[in-house]
């Protein structure tokens, strides 16, 4: 009787843990670099805890279920010399995932390893590897970031109120998305 019950149990739990992130996407890795091949250094990999995100309108604080939110995993590289840029230029990569809101304008993203990747590389870059910068999301053509002090509030459970997004230019938008506990 406890063995079938523990095995129920296990069951639930695994089907519950699957439906968690069941409405999100695979991540697509290194977007739009793939043109390059093969990367040849490597930054410091970055634990980015669960995020889970509140999506609502800011008028009417109303939820948005079904709601895709896009997060890029941002990262900065050098890119081989050009004519415009006979030393190279710094440029961003990332990795990028979607996921839809519940029923409740909530979104969560597993927690992910991101491994700056740089495809370039030359005696003259000295410690320009690739680094880590931020996340990035969007919902509806709208930015917003997540900062690394947020990622650290987040990865230390200090996040007791939720923490509305913003966009570094300034820039409002009518979507308010919030980090929640």
């Amino acid at each position: 009787m406890r063995a079938s019950l523990l095995a129920a149990f296990i069951i639930v739990l695994n089907f519950s843990t699957l439906n968690l992130f069941a409405q999100c996407e695979e991540v697509l890795e290194d977007f739009s670099y793939e043109r390059l091949g093969e990367h040849v250094l490597t930054g410091t990999p970055v634990l980015i805890p669960e995020v889970k995100l509140r999506v609502t309108r800011r008028t009417t604080s109303e939820t948005m279920p079904s709601q895709t939110v896009n997060l890029r995993y941002i990262w900065k590289h050098v890119e081989a010399p050009s004519g415009k840029y006979p030393r190279g230029v710094w440029d961003k990569a990332y990795d990028v995932i979607a996921c839809k809101t519940d029923e409740n304008g909530i979104v969560r993203f597993a927690e992910y390893n991101v491994i700056p990747k740089g495809w370039y590389d030359s005696p003259k870059l000295g410690r320009n590897v690739p680094k880590f910068l931020n996340l990035e999301l969007s919902v509806e053509n709208h930015h917003l970031w997540i900062t690394e002090k947020q990622i650290k509030q987040i990865r230390d459970k200090k996040i007791k109120k939720p923490i509305e997004l913003k966009n570094p230019s300034g820039y409002v938008a009518p979507i308010k998305i919030e980090i929640i506990p």
